[in-house]
């Protein structure tokens, strides 16, 4: 193999990973720009719905008057068709966050691909094929960009992790520091079925949060009623 060849080869593959980051960056840089001009708090939640966290999660939102935004698995909302169309009825998001959850990055491109078509197709019930989209694990690649792009779907990612996912879990404090620091932000939570403890810590996060943006002025909204 040639010295031309072999850069060539190795450029292309490194674009599959580079120029969805520089465009999720880009986005990303515009919404954070709305998010602090008009002190936005969404609450997203990933890989549900679940039988016991997400029925929670509706409580306390119905509760305290605030809609949300639950990126879900299709196999997920298969399994639970019920708690979907509770989340629809209730004035809430649903995105799509693909079928089985493959990283992008760590499967071959059509595997990735035919992931997110699965996800589409068996949340096609609540959402449209163009529905908004959170890719899993927040990993893209070009085949799986431009898989979305023909879709005309949004792409949303977040600015603020919760760490609900993390070996060690943070304070809820923590997380409420960063809202109000950054002054304002798309956090990053999961609804799938998991320990009591992590549960526990997204509703705690969630009431937090909540009470966070009451008495410092946080309009709390999902996410289709920012810019695309």
């Amino acid at each position: 193999m040639t010295t031309a060849l072999a850069a060539t080869i190795g450029l292309a593959g490194s674009a599959a990973y580079f120029s969805p980051w520089l465009w999720r960056r880009h986005r990303m840089n515009r919404v954070r720009r709305e998010l602090v001009r008009n002190r936005i708090l969404v609450l997203t939640y990933d890989d549900g719905p679940s039988s016991a966290l997400t029925p929670q999660l509706l409580d306390l939102l119905q509760r305290r008057g605030a809609r949300a935004t639950f990126f879900m698995l299709g196999r997920h909302a298969q399994q639970h068709p019920q708690i979907v169309d509770r989340v629809i009825e209730e004035g809430h998001d649903v995105g799509c966050h693909s079928d089985q959850h493959l990283n992008a990055w760590k499967v071959l491109p059509w595997e990735a691909v035919a992931d997110i078509d699965a996800g589409y197709k068996r949340l096609s019930p609540w959402i449209q094929p163009d529905g908004m989209f959170r890719p899993p694990h927040g990993k893209m690649t070009l085949p799986t960009y431009w898989s979305i792009r023909r879709r005309g779907a949004p792409v949303w990612w977040w600015t603020i992790d919760s760490g609900d996912t993390h070996d060690l879990l943070p304070s809820a404090s923590q997380v409420a520091d960063r809202l109000r620091s950054e002054g304002g932000g798309i956090v990053l939570m999961h609804d799938l079925d998991r320990t009591r403890p992590r549960n526990d810590f997204v509703l705690e996060l969630t009431a937090v949060l909540l009470d966070v943006a009451q008495k410092e002025s946080f309009q709390i909204k999902p996410l289709r009623e920012l810019c695309r």
